[in-house]
């Protein structure tokens, strides 16, 4: 997957084409600006850390979020921790077919996951300062 800030992107984009022509270059160094992304960049986070080992008391109460569909939950790593969606900045996120297994297993009751085997999550993005995850077979 190339950024949106890669050189092909700025110089084949066709808003940049239309409004500079044929001749659309930008200057080399507002490209090198554009480029030089800071390596703790969410924009550079390719989410290869380890995969974590989590229980149900660690998330707290999942909502549904209404433009995907999908569950979010608060999430803390450390179990003496409030996972209080206000408490912290890290999320769990199940789609509904895993709610519906779930509470199928009797893992999940009135959306809380309720159980003290060991779930592995994995962190698939960053948005708005959160940490989302996901629970990984």
């Amino acid at each position: 997957m190339s950024s949106p800030f890669q050189k092909g992107f700025i110089e084949k984009s066709p808003i940049d084409k239309k409004l500079v022509g044929k001749q659309n270059r930008l200057p080399e160094e507002l490209k090198a600006k554009i480029l030089a992304a800071p390596e703790d960049s969410p924009l550079n986070d390719n989410h290869t850390e380890d995969p974590k080992k989590i229980i149900g008391e660690q998330t707290y109460e999942f909502e549904q979020d209404e433009p995907s569909g999908n569950y979010v939950a608060g999430l803390s790593f450390d179990i003496d921790k409030s996972s209080q969606p206000s408490d912290t900045d890290d999320r769990l996120v199940i789609t509904p077919k895993q709610k519906k297994k779930m509470e199928k297993n009797k893992v999940m009751n009135k959306n809380f996951i309720d159980q003290y085997e060991k779930m592995t999550i994995k962190k698939d993005s960053v948005s708005g300062g959160k940490n989302f995850y996901s629970i990984k077979k």
